[in-house]
Order: structure tokens, then C-alpha cells, then sequence
């Protein structure tokens, strides 16, 4: 889950929470978007 609030979107950051994790804190947006897509690209898929 993602929080963008106002404090986020002036500083270009998400804050992260991840299933199972937990609070993740808050990253800069192309640090997040960089993360999940190596996620995405390396991911499992179950059938």
C-alpha cells in the first residue's frame, strides 16, 4: 500500500506498507518505482 499525502507529494516520496512487512517508511518516488519493477520483472508466477 502506498500513503501520498500532502507531506509526500512536496517532498517526491511514498510511504510504504507491505504486506506481511509492515511499514516500510518513506521512500523517494523513482527509489520505489526502480524497486517494483525489478519486483515485477523477477517475479514468480503461480498457478
Amino acid at each position: 500500500m502506498l500513503i501520498v499525502g500532502e507531506k509526500e507529494q512536496e517532498a517526491e516520496t511514498v510511504s510504504v506498507r507491505q504486506h506481511k512487512v509492515g511499514d516500510k517508511g518513506s521512500v523517494p518516488l523513482q527509489d520505489f518505482i526502480n524497486e517494483i519493477t525489478e519486483e515485477i520483472k523477477n517475479r514468480i508466477n503461480y498457478k
